[in-house]
């Protein structure tokens, strides 16, 4: 489970999903991480290839799926 860094976000500093979990853990820069619960691997697979990770988060994981800061 290793960190995908995002340095052209304004938004998230970096993220990292748990295929077995099915959790997606994001970073912010404003120095919050949260995790993202029951997220389907599609979901973080079309995350990586989105152009912004932020939007993308804020369009369809952010209201969708169950939360928590860590």
């Amino acid at each position: 489970m290793n960190w995908i860094e995002t340095p052209d976000s304004s938004n998230i500093a970096r993220y990292r999903y748990d295929e077995k979990g099915h959790v997606l853990t994001v970073e912010f820069k404003n120095g919050g991480t949260y995790n993202y619960y029951d997220v389907p691997q599609l979901v973080y697979v079309q995350m990586n290839a989105a152009t912004s990770k932020g939007e993308f988060l804020a369009r369809n994981i952010k209201g969708a799926y169950r939360y928590a800061r860590v």
